[in-house]
C-alpha cells in the first residue's frame, strides 16, 4: 500500500539486466542521502507489479518518482500513471536495462548523480506516448510497438544475456533470421483526419515497428527523425530480405542512414490500423516486452505531451 504522505517514491526493479538495479542502488540511495532527499522504496515483485504501485502513487498524490530499471520498468510505470483521470506525477529514470531507448529518447543521462538530481533542479518535459487499442482493452508505450521479428528477437535474447544494449539485439537478430517467416501484414495509416485519409500498405512483414522516438534495440535508428515532442507516431516497415541484405542494411540503420533504401518505408501518423492479412492472431511487443496473447487487430494512436518527465538540467 502507497502511503499518501509520501512525496518521492522510488520504483526498483531488481530482475532489471540481471540484477544491475540491485547492484546500482548503494550509488543512489548515498546520493539521496548527500542530497536530502526523503524517499520511500518500493520494489517491484514482477511483471505488472510496477504499473500497480504507479497508479496507486497517481491516485494517493506522490509528488514525484524514481524510476531505476529498463525499458519494460519505464513501460509498466508510465501504464499506471496514465491509467487514471489524475494528473500524473513526474517521473525520472536511472536507466539499468539492457536497451535503454527511452532515456537516450528523451534526453537524460546514465549517470546517477544526474538522474537524481533532476529530482531537485530537473527541468520538466511533456513527452508523447502511443496507445495501442485492442479486443483485450487498451494500453501505452512510451517507444516502441514492434510486429514481426522483433518478436522473435526478444525470444531469443535470453540466449545471449551476457551481452548488453545493441550485441545483445544484434546476436538475437541473427538467431531470429533463422527461425522466422514473416506474416502479410495489412497497416492503415494516416494523419487522424477519417478513414478517407488512410494510406494502406499489405504484404509479407519482417518488421513493422510503431515508434515514439528514434532508436530500438539499444541504439537501431529505424526512425531517425522521430521526436517524443512532436505529437506524431514514426513508422518503420521491412519487407523479406535475405540474410546477405540484412547484413548489408543492418550498418545503414544502426546509423540511420537507411531512408534510401527501396525495401525499407517510413511514415509519421496520428493514427494507424495493423492487422493480419488473413485476419489471423498477430503477436507484438511493446517496449522491448513480448505481449503473451496475441490479438485480431491494433487500433493505434498517439497521445501527444501526458507524460512528465524530469531531466537533468544539463547533461554533458
Amino acid at each position: 500500500m502507497v502511503s499518501d504522505s509520501i512525496s518521492t517514491a522510488v520504483i526498483l526493479n531488481p530482475a532489471a539486466s540481471g540484477g544491475t538495479a540491485l547492484r546500482v542502488w548503494p550509488r543512489v540511495e548515498a546520493e539521496l542521502a548527500r542530497r536530502g532527499i526523503s524517499f520511500t522504496l518500493f520494489s517491484t515483485d514482477g511483471p505488472g507489479h510496477a504499473t500497480q504501485l504507479s497508479k496507486e502513487m497517481a491516485r494517493v498524490g506522490v509528488s514525484r518518482i524514481l524510476v531505476i530499471g529498463g525499458d519494460g520498468t519505464v513501460h509498466e510505470v508510465a501504464n499506471g500513471l496514465l491509467d487514471g483521470p489524475l494528473p500524473p506525477p513526474p517521473l525520472a529514470v536511472i536507466p539499468v536495462g539492457t536497451g535503454n531507448d527511452f532515456y537516450r529518447m528523451v534526453g537524460s543521462s546514465s549517470r546517477v548523480e544526474h538522474a537524481v538530481g533532476a529530482l531537485d533542479d530537473g527541468t520538466l518535459h511533456f513527452f508523447d506516448v502511443g496507445r495501442v487499442r485492442t479486443d483485450r482493452g487498451e494500453s501505452y508505450f512510451v517507444n516502441l510497438l514492434g510486429v514481426g521479428i522483433d518478436v522473435e528477437v526478444l525470444r531469443a535474447r535470453e540466449k545471449f544475456h551476457r551481452l548488453r544494449g545493441l550485441p545483445q539485439y544484434l546476436a538475437a537478430l541473427v538467431w531470429a533470421l533463422f527461425t522466422f517467416r514473416p506474416d502479410s501484414v495489412r497497416i492503415s495509416v494516416g494523419s487522424g483526419g477519417g478513414e478517407e485519409e488512410m494510406e494502406c500498405m499489405e504484404g509479407k512483414t519482417l518488421l513493422a515497428a510503431v515508434t515514439v522516438g528514434p532508436s530500438i534495440g539499444g541504439g537501431f535508428l529505424l526512425s531517425p527523425d522521430a521526436s517524443p515532442e512532436d505529437g506524431l507516431l514514426d513508422l518503420f516497415v521491412v519487407g523479406p530480405l535475405g540474410a546477405l541484405k540484412v547484413a548489408r542494411y543492418v550498418p545503414k540503420v544502426i546509423r540511420g542512414t537507411h531512408r534510401d533504401v527501396p525495401e525499407m518505408r517510413l511514415r509519421r501518423f496520428a493514427s494507424a490500423v495493423l492487422e493480419r492479412s488473413d485476419g489471423g492472431p498477430l503477436f507484438f511487443e511493446m517496449d522491448g516486452e513480448a505481449i503473451p496473447d496475441p490479438v485480431s487487430k491494433m487500433i493505434v494512436e498517439v497521445c501527444p505531451s501526458v507524460l512528465p518527465v524530469l531531466l537533468p538540467a544539463s547533461v554533458p
